[in-house]
């Protein structure tokens, strides 16, 4: 009887492991891209140089996959407008390709007042950014920890405060459109991203 449920116990824990998929939604018009949501499935998806990019992800020991999530920081600067930035691990996003990764993380540089607040980030929903205000930037394993930088356009199609009823955990939840050119070999097109986190983790 103990064997017996020894081996239960060992099928159930393989069976939470295995359990769970990622939030990626196959965009029929862009092979290897998530179609664009506004919903907090923690997902992004872009090429470079038409090479499909998505956020990294990990398998949770109890079963389920987490996506990776950005970190949203402001960085002071010595000129007269802080950055904020707005950065996420990233993959290939071909399970053949996972010892052929260039890239490794990108980040959305946006100039900001030196007093910009929360409540100004709330502000960007539904802005656009032309490529001659902000600034794009991917780290690269063959020049780390350097990072190549250039121009970029974006736009937040959505940024909200959630608090949920009978909740301590407010959220951030961020979507929107980007694409970018850093020098003139790396293309960055039809980036897409749908982000949620804690409010704790936006620091400024």
């Amino acid at each position: 009887m103990k064997r017996k449920y020894t081996i239960l116990l060992t099928w159930f824990i393989m069976l939470l492991i295995g359990c769970g998929k990622r939030n990626f939604f196959p965009d029929g018009d862009d092979p290897g891209l998530s179609r664009l949501t506004s919903r907090g499935y923690n997902i992004a998806t872009m090429y470079i140089n038409n090479v499909p990019y998505i956020n990294v992800y990990r398998k949770r020991v109890f079963g389920g996959i987490t996506n990776g999530l950005p970190t949203v920081n402001r960085i002071s600067t010595n000129s007269a407008f802080d950055t904020l930035s707005i950065s996420w691990q990233i993959e290939i996003n071909d399970s053949s390709d996972s010892y052929n990764q260039p890239y490794h993380s990108i980040s959305l540089l946006i100039p900001v007042s030196k007093n910009f607040t929360a409540h100004d980030f709330l502000a960007m929903n539904g802005k656009r950014f032309a490529s001659d205000t902000n600034a794009i930037a991917i780290n690269s394993y063959y020049n780390y920890p350097a990072a190549l930088a250039g121009k970029s356009n974006l736009y937040f199609i959505n940024v909200d405060y959630n608090l949920p009823l009978n909740s301590l955990s407010p959220t951030y939840s961020f979507s929107g459109l980007f694409d970018g050119k850093i020098g003139d070999s790396i293309l960055i097109t039809k980036g897409r991203f749908d982000f949620k986190i804690d409010a704790n983790q936006i620091h400024f």
